[in-house]
């Protein structure tokens, strides 16, 4: 009887160790964005004026690149409403300095990186 228990013991503990790895396996929704070969990426150029006081005025796509060609050349890609609200949210949240000329707010611009594949994810960093 205890070899029996034994067996059975070893069985749920390489079932735990193989449902762990599955587990960890999973990606994860993260700033930081782990690329593949098969992936394909783009730049999502982003204008953004914040006001003197601090607050963000206003934020709006202005490009959309392809990266791997090494210019900022307008493609034609489509970026969804969640990405782009996922964007103005980690940009209210970062709290970005004025740019400022003559004491009014003008437009600067800053990037994240856009996966077609999941499009609710916003990257900030690819490793």
């Amino acid at each position: 009887m205890a070899r029996n228990t034994t067996n059975w013991m070893k069985l749920w503990g390489i079932v735990a160790i193989f449902l762990t790895g599955i587990a960890l396996a999973e990606p994860s929704i993260s700033p930081s964005y782990v690329t593949g070969k098969a992936k394909k990426l783009y730049s999502v150029i982003f204008g953004i004026v914040v006001e003197a006081n601090g607050s963000v005025h206003s934020v709006r796509v202005a490009r959309v690149t392809d990266p791997i060609s090494g210019g900022v050349t307008p493609v034609d890609v489509s970026v969804p409403p969640e990405y782009v609200d996922a964007a103005k949210k980690y940009i209210l949240d970062k709290g970005y300095s004025p740019k400022l000329d003559n004491g009014k707010p003008v437009e600067f611009y800053t990037y994240f990186f856009y996966d077609p594949a999941n499009p609710q994810v916003l990257i900030t960093e690819i490793k």
